[in-house]
């Protein structure tokens, strides 16, 4: 299911802009009958762009701030005012007819203020209004830290426009509820506390959440640090409010949540927009590649069959999006023992592979029934590969060995991935080896883009289905 983001209203609104500033240009061109329609064209595209670059430089795109009331009003003229003088600039330098210039540049300037506040008041508030009543611009909050630093973060959040948050739970940091001696509270503020911050990652599995406030004090940099690498594997939003006069970071990610100036020390990948491309993505390729692939698929089956007793697709739990766990399916190539857990992993040479598993791991058609789990929401075609819930490298937990493990899973596991294709296939039986797949799954991360998952395809196709790693 889309879930609707701040991020993604606030793409909408500058589409919705940019469709009544090109509108408007339109009319002022009919209007005034200019002869030069490519200058006019030029000059009215100048006038979008730096328009909504100005409201977006000014962080004036906020959900916030599309309400009724004058300071909408202001947010609209300041920006038309600066397009303004750009187009003005423009008209005078570039034209070759300057003449009535002037009067074309007032004109522009005046039909298009009238245009996006017709807009913003009548699409963008029906809209808004709309999204306020089915709770879509609401975004879930979770609060960790101690009892006695969240009424004031409550305070903040109760400050802000309705229908913009709602507090899911509070999550204590330790047992005691705060650090004290006494019980844990059933409820501060009103709000539920639901249990200490380990209950959180259950939560978040039938209850998700947005944004995760850390109400620790600054002064404990080591608490915060380790409630930050706590939160690693959660895909969502996580904030460090300031204290006044507290912190004064150098270098930092600002956020402002409910009008608290924050420190955002992870954000969540993939959201609103991002996170539909990518899904129309996975969707298409999976589907297409299904098709193309049945035939391959209806003999390797009928291989299997004959070939050993057993199952024919291998169903096995894996740990997935938002350390979520699921049922992963691939074409069973090891001789059928219902007791293996996976979790010592696939070595070279394997005893366990049988005759026509060797065949179908060397060319990966053993992963093709994953594009299922594509399909059903589970993975994506591109993403870090699920492990076993208790996967070792050198006789070791996963999760001990590389401490930024955790946070793959901020993301939809995948069938390949930027690791997979720079050397990652294969057993992972080092610490070395497990760090480097922990980087690459990271950068891909950090840096995901619909023309870095197609690189990735393409690769996997040319380089990535065979090799020496491959086994």
């Amino acid at each position: 299911m889309i879930r609707w983001t701040h991020g993604l209203i606030n793409r909408l609104v500058k589409l919705a802009d940019a469709a009544f500033l090109i509108l408007a240009t339109m009319v002022t061109a009919a209007w005034l009958g200019h002869p030069m329609l490519a200058q006019t064209v030029f000059l009215g595209l100048l006038g979008i762009v730096v328009y909504i670059q100005v409201l977006a430089v000014a962080g004036l795109y906020r959900v916030e701030r599309y309400r009724p009331g004058l300071r909408q009003v202001a947010d609209i003229v300041f920006g038309m005012v600066v397009a303004g003088i750009a187009v003005g600039f423009a008209y005078h330098a570039f034209l070759v007819d300057p003449t009535g210039g002037l009067g074309w540049v007032l004109t522009w300037i005046a039909v298009s203020t009238a245009a996006v506040l017709a807009g913003r008041f009548t699409l963008v508030l029906w809209g808004v209004s709309l999204a306020d009543r089915n709770a879509v611009l609401l975004r879930q909050v979770a609060i960790v830290g101690l009892a006695d630093r969240v009424p004031e973060v409550l305070r903040a959040l109760n400050g802000a426009p309705p229908g913009l948050y709602r507090v899911a739970g509070i999550f204590l940091d330790d047992a005691a509820g705060g650090g004290g001696d006494g019980e844990m509270p059933d409820r501060i503020d009103g709000v539920p506390v639901i249990g200490t911050v380990d209950r959180l990652f259950g939560f978040v599995h039938t209850s998700p959440v947005d944004v995760i406030i850390v109400a620790l004090p600054w002064e404990s940099t080591s608490r915060i640090n380790a409630m930050i690498d706590r939160l690693h594997r959660l895909a969502a939003d996580v904030v460090v409010p300031f204290e006044k006069d507290a912190f004064n970071p150098r270098f930092a990610e600002f956020a402002v949540v409910a009008g608290m100036t924050s420190l955002r020390v992870h954000y969540q990948p993939l959201k609103g927009s991002l996170g539909v491309l990518k899904r129309v993505e996975d969707i298409v390729v999976a589907a297409t590649a299904l098709l193309l692939t049945a035939p391959i698929l209806l003999l390797a089956a009928i291989a299997i069959r004959l070939d050993s007793p057993g199952p024919i697709v291998f169903r096995q739990e894996r740990i997935g999006f938002n350390n979520k766990p699921f049922t992963i399916y691939k074409l069973r190539t090891f001789s059928f023992d219902p007791t293996d857990d996976g979790s010592l992993g696939t070595k070279r040479d394997d005893p366990r592979v049988t005759r026509v598993g060797a065949i179908l791991r060397r060319l990966s058609i053993d992963e093709l029934p994953q594009l299922v789990n594509v399909l059903n929401g589970d993975m994506s075609v591109v993403g870090p590969r699920p492990h076993v819930p208790n996967m070792q490298v050198s006789g070791r937990q996963y999760y001990d060995v590389v401490r930024e493990y955790a946070a793959r899973y901020r993301v939809k596991p995948g069938i390949t991935g930027w690791g997979q294709i720079n050397g990652m296939r294969g057993g992972i039986d080092t610490v070395e080896k497990a760090s480097r797949g922990v980087r690459l799954d990271l950068h891909y991360i950090e840096n995901w883009s619909i023309w870095f998952d197609l690189r990735i395809m393409f690769l996997t196709v040319v380089r990535g289905l065979a090799g020496r790693d491959v086994f």
